[in-house]
This record gives structure tokens, sequence and C-alpha cells, in this order.
């Protein structure tokens, strides 16, 4: 049963997971003529001129995106007892929310730290949205899965 389409959407929810992880989530542009842009990534910001890190309390969508990651591909594998892989999409479902409020409530307070810069999103910050609609589509597979048992049950 390992080789069902929640497999599948699983797996491409774990590759949204590794895209936000590495691509960055943003720029923050400063709106001054000659001044070098920040790439604002999942570890924190890195400065444009001397490729510095700072803000590393970015480090807890990070740690949100290694659970999930480790989460999607352990799931994969409870294909024995499909209650518990059905509720346990639910439940990652709630953390990808948290870690997509986290990492939004971080960009939005290191955007607003001075008046003269402009964030622009990039699209590593859809990324979430996208793994949780597969993550949607994998539970919809999973409970498709648990009805055709059901019914194969009945008829014996």
């Amino acid at each position: 049963m390992i080789q069902r389409k929640q497999t599948i959407y699983l797996f491409f929810c774990i590759i949204c997971f590794i895209i936000c992880a590495v691509a960055p989530l943003g720029v923050i542009q400063p709106n001054g003529i000659g001044e070098f842009s920040s790439a604002v990534n999942s570890i924190g910001i890195i400065d444009g001129d001397t490729g510095a890190l700072s803000y590393p309390y970015f480090a807890i969508p990070m740690f949100f995106l290694a659970l999930n990651v480790f989460w999607s591909f352990a799931i994969i594998f409870m294909y024995k007892n499909r209650k518990t892989q059905a509720l346990n999409c639910y439940i990652q479902l709630a953390a990808i929310i948290v870690e997509t409020i986290v990492c939004a409530a971080l960009v939005y307070y290191t955007s607003i730290d001075s008046k003269e810069v402009t964030f622009r999103p990039g699209f590593a910050l859809c990324t979430p949205i996208i793994a949780m609609i597969f993550l949607l589509l994998a539970h919809k597979g999973i409970m498709d899965d648990e009805r055709l048992v059901r019914a194969a049950d009945r008829i014996r």
C-alpha cells in the first residue's frame, strides 16, 4: 500500500518544504540609491554587501521546516494504520499553519525595523501553502483507501 497516490502527495509536500528551506523568502531593498539589498532566508537575513548573517532567530521556522520534512516522511510509512496516518496529516497541517504564522511575523518585524526599506516576497513564501494543499490531498487519498477497505470488508 506504500505505492498509493497519497505517497506521491506527501513526497511533493517534502519537496515544497525543502524548497522553502533553500530558496530565499524575499528581498529587503533599501529605498536609497546605491545600497545593497539583503536576502531573507529560512536561517536569517543575509546582507547583500558583506554576506553576514543577521537575525539568527529565523532558526525557529527552520526547525519547523525540518520537523515537517521528517514528519511527512514518517507519515508515508504509517500506511498500515490509516486512521493514525490521517490524524497525523491534520496535526502536521496545524504545524504548517503555526510555522507560516511564525515566519510571516518574523519577516514583518524585520522589515519594519526601519522605514527606509521595502520587502519584496519571494516564491518560497508560497511553498508552505502549496504543501498544505498537497497534505490535504494526501489526507483525502488516505480516507478514500479507508473507505475502500471498509467496503471490501463489508462484502466478505
